[in-house]
């Protein structure tokens, strides 16, 4: 057998026949090593290993996952915006109202005979499904709700969305609807991002929906042939207001625009901690009651829903009885100083309502 070169050159090997094969170094080197080099490495990283760094990056992601999932329960769910537990118990306490646990929320009931009736007041019951504004509790309706219901005489229903989102759960009203056999006119309505979800459910389900409330919200999509009701605080800057302006035409043709000075966004609730929100210059007391005067006026004028604490104008009969209205107990701060001063000025309790389609004709009017 011979061998000879060093570097590149040919090795002679003598095989048992007399047969020579000849090698190259560099062959041997570059291209049989690398090749026994890739081959030892797959073998190197046996199957087991390889299933488990699979498991580590499951693992990983799985975790990941988890994790966020917590952080979104915790943000939405467990610290979402809810009313002082002092003013969630004056609502229970309210004589003129009934407070129950229902569709994972609350529904609040008129006492007695003080219903809101439609067909010119032929026994038919209202009942006002609202949505919450996302991170935001029902019960921090509970005030709003209860002066509604004790101005109106409807019956008002604030089901719980999941992780308190309504984009969640846009078809919540559908429990309430068929669970609720004693309301013959549904209104659906909510705030903010309720607000819009109610919308969506209003124009998917007409024949179900007699009327939308919105309270601090636009309908992101068209809504026909229903009466509508549209609230803004004037100190409502959590609103997009361009945004509202926009999608104005989602609204019904005779949909109308009531705007409360002095309300901001959180007022359509009662709670506090509302990112980017702006202070109100009216009490949550006064917000609430020219909310309420509001849904009153137009239950009576549009849907024929007038209530005892009503005239057949829709014009709100003065309540001479304390208890219309809500005291705030002892040691839980309403969202302004000096309210009562506020409230003494006739021309800034004045409620301003703009008509959606004023071109077209109609007005509406409104007084706290």
């Amino acid at each position: 057998m011979a061998l000879s070169g060093g570097g590149g050159e040919a090795v002679a090997l003598s095989g048992g026949g007399g047969e020579a094969v000849a090698l190259t170094w560099w062959g041997v080197v570059g291209g049989g090593v690398t090749g026994s080099r890739l081959s030892g490495m797959r073998e190197w990283v046996p199957a087991w290993s390889r299933r488990r760094w699979a498991g580590v990056v499951v693992a990983v992601v799985l975790a990941v996952v988890l994790i966020g999932a917590i952080a979104f329960y915790l943000y939405f769910g467990v610290f979402a915006h809810h009313a002082p537990a002092a003013v969630s118990e004056s609502v229970r306490a309210n004589e003129n109202v009934t407070v129950d646990r229902a569709y994972g929320g609350f529904v609040v009931r008129p006492v007695d005979g003080a219903k809101a009736t439609g067909g010119g007041g032929d026994g038919e019951r209202v009942g006002v499904i609202f949505y919450p504004g996302g991170r935001v509790a029902p019960d921090a309706y509970l005030p709003s709700a209860a002066r509604i219901v004790e101005r109106t005489g409807a019956t008002v229903f604030v089901p719980k969305m999941t992780a308190n989102l309504a984009v969640l759960s846009p078809s919540k009203a559908d429990a309430v609807v068929e669970g609720e056999d004693e309301i013959d006119s549904w209104v659906v309505g909510g705030h903010s991002l309720g607000g819009a979800m109610a919308c969506r459910y209003a124009g998917d389900n007409p024949e179900r929906v007699d009327g939308l409330l919105l309270v601090g919200a636009y309908c992101d999509q068209p809504v026909r042939e229903m009466p509508a009701l549209a609230v803004v605080g004037s100190r409502d800057v959590v609103l997009d207001r361009e945004r509202f302006a926009e999608t104005q035409p989602n609204l019904p043709e005779d949909a109308s625009i009531v705007r409360i000075d002095g309300m901001n966004h959180s007022q359509a609730g009662w709670y506090s901690g509302q990112r980017g929100g702006q202070s109100a210059t009216i009490s949550n007391r006064v917000a609430h009651d020219r909310l309420a005067a509001a849904v009153s006026e137009w239950l009576c004028t549009e849907l024929d829903g007038c209530s005892v604490n009503t005239t057949s104008a829709g014009t709100r009969a003065v309540a001479d009885s304390e208890s219309d209205t809500l005291r705030v107990p002892e040691g839980v701060r309403d969202s302004v100083v000096a309210a009562d001063a506020v409230v003494a000025d006739g021309a800034a309790a004045a409620v301003i309502v703009t008509d959606v389609a004023a071109s077209r004709g109609g007005s509406f009017s409104a007084s706290s």
